[in-house]
């Protein structure tokens, strides 16, 4: 008995080693930090701590004009957090440090680096993405890979992650999730948003779900314009709240709300972001959610388009949020919550409540004992080549084999030399291609290589179509981007005509989609189908190693394509 009792002790010592847990009591260092701090500060100070707006990681001179904006919002509006955008890893260090600095309290700097830093930045382990990875079947690899960005995150100033996304992907039409989803089936959904929350606990940042209660199942884009899912209570709880109960079981530090209004439950089109019945009743109410909840950022259209800068940042407080994150304007929506407190529309207890939240974060990630971090080791915590290797075999083991018409697949150098390789540019990114063209051409140098994008004229389409009667057979490698504002990931009409063309050509023609897997809805009649499941570089590598046969196909389809492929669906070869 006293061997389990000591056990017992042991085990509860170690978890609190993890204290990121939403149902991790503070300690009293911490609650008397906490305290005094809040206690000390003013009104407008107190709504300054929930306010996060854009930072940009380009560089800047600590004393030029284009620091300057910065620095205001530190020391005038006495601003909580900011989210950094773009930028380099060395400058972002550099400008984090400069603003902790001046700062009165520490700060929390956030970034949507969702598939790490490379997501904004060119330097940083470049990981695929999250359907990507749950492709693999590895949760152990969505853990290793949240530790491995918190830790890169943390080496450059950044403590919050804007990640894991935590939306079903069960709209195939979804032109804003898609790809950024683990998947379709709600319980791996929750399995996979869990592991990587807890790989960046582990790795001492903020893990993020996103967008609550699901914006999965809708073909509207929030950036554009207000989304809305059909689910009434009951399948709302049984598909899309499920990755969230999940994660926060398992201690999730913060929800990020969607713009996205759930009539069938809530019972009006009020956004999720500015809706209490969805914010408060089911996410702190019933599903027991303690810690911070964040907007997502108040420029989108679905907010700007319906309501008002101000009327928006008091109802997002009223509804539950305890950061307002970029709003258009910091002063002002400080003076709007300060209005609505003054004049009883919100009290000030609703919030010191937020604040506690967010302070409370701000001493679990040490920054109350070192709020800075150390510019000589960026280089020696970034991208380490361990880590790097990491994320391309989590891409290798992600690619998915769905046909393979006369096993044309795998195909080895001299084949290669009696093979047309097109890749068919959706959007002209500078990405697409970028990687798998010189791939091809290290392992077949003899090989015949196209490359097509939106400035190819109808002539030039027809002149590769007549070309490729002269080859044995056919690789086309469409990229579609997923990209806010775009509406769709879908590949346009004239390059699926093109696709369409070459298929109906007497050959052996394969098909690799980079981006959605759902692009054979356009060509179902192709033979021999391959998914990569993003257009980054990773997976362009790793879609090379596996089509010249270096490393196995092994993925599994995370998602059903409708009528075509069900979830599971891969050939392993």
């Amino acid at each position: 008995m006293r061997k389990l009792f000591v056990l017992f002790v042991l085990f509860g010592l170690i978890s609190q080693q993890f204290a990121f847990s939403q149902t991790q009591k503070p300690d009293r260092k911490a609650e008397k930090w906490v305290a005094q701090t809040l206690k000390n500060l003013t009104l407008r100070e107190k709504i300054g701590q929930m306010v996060m707006v854009r930072m940009s990681g380009e560089f800047a001179n600590l004393n030029s004009e284009k620091f300057a904006e910065s620095r205001r919002q530190v020391e005038e509006n006495k601003l909580g957090g900011f989210i950094v955008f773009r930028g380099e890893a060395n400058s972002i260090a550099a400008l984090t440090n400069e603003m902790q600095r001046i700062s009165k309290l520490p700060l929390l700097f956030a970034a949507d680096y969702e598939r790490g830093l490379r997501m904004q930045l060119r330097t940083g382990t470049p990981f695929t993405t999250n359907m990507g990875v749950g492709a693999t079947g590895d949760t152990q690899a969505a853990y290793r890979q949240g530790k491995i960005i918190a830790e890169e995150m943390r080496a450059i100033g950044v403590n919050w992650l804007f990640a894991p996304v935590a939306d079903i992907n069960n709209n195939p039409d979804n032109p804003v999730i898609n790809i950024r989803s683990f998947g379709a089936n709600p319980a791996k959904v929750g399995e996979f948003a869990n592991a990587l929350a807890k790989g960046v606990r582990d790795g001492n940042a903020l893990a993020t779900l996103k967008h609550f209660p699901g914006h999965g199942d809708t073909a509207t884009d929030s950036h554009i314009g207000l989304a809305k899912i059909s689910a009434n209570k009951a399948q709302l709880g049984a598909v899309e709240l499920v990755p969230f109960k999940t994660a926060i079981n398992g201690g999730v530090d913060s929800v990020m709300t969607a713009h996205l209004a759930v009539p069938n439950v809530a019972g009006d089109d009020v956004p999720a972001t500015l809706n209490p019945k969805i914010s408060n009743d089911i996410l702190r109410n019933e599903l027991g959610f303690k810690g911070i909840i964040t907007t997502d950022a108040m420029e989108m259209g679905a907010i700007k388009k319906n309501y008002s800068d101000e009327k928006s940042v008091v109802m997002a407080v009223k509804a539950g949020a305890d950061i307002v994150l970029l709003p258009a304007d910091a002063k002002k929506t400080i003076d709007a919550i300060e209005a609505a407190v003054k004049s009883g529309e919100l009290t000030e207890a609703r919030i010191d409540e937020s604040v506690r939240r967010l302070l409370s974060a701000k001493h679990r990630l040490g920054l109350t004992e070192n709020r800075f971090v150390d510019l000589t080791k960026v280089n020696l915590m970034v991208e380490k080549p361990e880590n790097v290797r990491e994320a391309n075999i989590t891409a290798e083991r992600s690619i998915t084999l769905l046909r393979n018409q006369n096993e044309m697949l795998p195909i080895n150098a001299e084949k290669a030399t009696k093979t047309l390789f097109i890749v068919v540019a959706a959007d002209d990114d500078a990405v697409e291609g970028i990687a798998l063209i010189p791939e091809i051409q290290r392992r077949a140098p003899r090989a015949k290589i196209v490359r097509l994008d939106p400035r190819t004229t109808k002539d030039e389409y027809e002149k590769v179509l007549d070309d490729a009667k002269k080859f044995e057979s056919v690789v086309i490698a469409p990229f579609v981007k997923r990209a806010a504002l775009k509406g769709t990931v879908a590949l346009p009409e004239n390059q699926t005509k093109f696709v369409r063309e070459m298929l109906d050509l007497n050959k052996q023609v394969a098909v690799i989609a980079f981006g959605s897997p759902y692009l054979i809805r356009q060509f179902p009649e192709a033979k021999t189908y391959v998914v990569t499941y993003a257009i980054e570089e990773v997976a362009q590598t790793a879609a090379a190693r596996t089509m010249f046969g270096e490393v196995p196909f092994a993925g599994k389809l995370p998602v059903g394509v409708p009528g075509i492929f069900e979830i599971g669906a891969g050939i392993t070869k």
